[in-house]
């Protein structure tokens, strides 16, 4: 009986936790533009950064709107004064800035660059907003490959990770999440019946290279080592 409950336990708290990830993916528009996804991966002091596709954002005026527990699957309020930091078209990437105010906002961390997935295929989870849903929603996935993909029109080509199912209509921009509901992707296309998300390597790339590498967890082997207090000696 005590390890039914537990289990009960356990299993409610993981469903809260990933309702939590549901709640850091807002619904991203533009005035008479399409409507996507998005994730928020960094607050601080009222301001919250999150990711989405470049392609959901071609304007700088945009819409950002968030559900919450109580208000779920409405509206619930809007990002204060969203604006395009940065912009990634070789990627489809795009940073948005906006402010939350005093309210707790939830954040999704980007995955450490160790942690990313190296087999396949690999069980992987996205949420993102379907153009005819009014909120986001959670769905898994499975991870193929990593593919490389070269795009018409632009020098080179982009990484990208491909899985079995493409994302739906209005799911671009939203992140793909492994295990610790850690962002590894971000979804931005569909081909031959397969999605195509961003690759978390092509994610750290570009926010280091923009200025925004505080945003990516710290590998604890370049971390100073925590000096240790000298222990007292035992007296007799």
């Amino acid at each position: 009986m005590f390890a039914i409950l537990v289990f009960a336990v356990t299993a409610a708290a993981e469903a809260q936790q990933w309702f939590e990830a549901v709640l850091a993916c807002p619904k991203v528009s533009t005035p008479r533009g399409p409507s996507g996804s998005g994730v928020v991966i960094h607050v601080e002091g009222g301001t919250a950064w999150l990711l989405t596709a470049a392609h959901v954002v071609p304007h700088d005026r945009v819409q950002v709107e968030f559900t919450s527990r109580q208000a779920y699957p409405h509206a619930a309020w809007y990002g204060r004064h969203p604006t395009v930091v940065a912009r990634w078209p070789q990627q489809d990437l795009a940073l948005v800035r906006l402010g939350t105010g005093p309210r707790p906002v939830a954040c999704l961390p980007l995955a450490p660059p160790w942690q990313r997935p190296k087999r396949f295929p690999q069980a992987a989870w996205s949420i993102g907003c379907g153009e005819a849903d009014p909120a986001a929603t959670l769905r898994g996935e499975t991870i193929q490959a990593r593919e490389f993909v070269e795009r018409d029109g632009i020098d080179g080509g982009v990484f990208f990770w491909q899985t079995a199912a493409p994302p739906r209509q209005g799911r671009s921009g939203g992140p793909l999440l492994d295990a610790r509901r850690q962002v590894i992707g971000i979804a931005v296309a569909a081909r031959d019946g397969r999605g195509y998300y961003l690759h978390h390597d092509e994610i750290l790339a570009a926010l280091q290279q923009a200025g925004y590498g505080r945003f990516i967890p710290p590998n604890p082997s370049t971390q100073p080592a925590t000096r240790q207090p000298p222990q007292p000696t035992p007296q007799p």
